[in-house]
């Protein structure tokens, strides 16, 4: 079971669950990410990826564990949060 919904391909609230999910759990390794995301383990890894390169997002990677360092220039955490939440006639996730 996830914690999310699924997005279609190429949807930013992907990216955005993927950096929600790292930034709400401790030691959040590939595995835990994925299952909480309901995203395959090369989807999220390549949405990290895409998150530094394109956004500025800063993410550690400490052995397997994950850790949002920065959400970067372009997402404030406060709006990515409420996209996922139900704003901008988005769908209902739990957070």
């Amino acid at each position: 079971m996830t914690d999310v919904v699924s997005y279609p391909k190429g949807d930013l609230r992907r990216m955005l669950s993927v950096l929600a999910a790292i930034d709400s759990m401790p030691n959040a390794s590939l595995v835990k990410i994925a299952a909480k995301t309901g995203l395959d383990k090369k989807t999220v890894t390549s949405l990290i990826a895409q998150a530094r390169e394109q956004a500025g997002v800063k993410i550690i990677k400490t052995g397997p564990v994950y850790t949002l360092e920065n959400w970067g220039p372009v997402f404030k955490q406060e709006g990515a949060k409420m996209a996922l939440t139900g704003a901008f006639n988005a769908p209902m996730i739990q957070p």
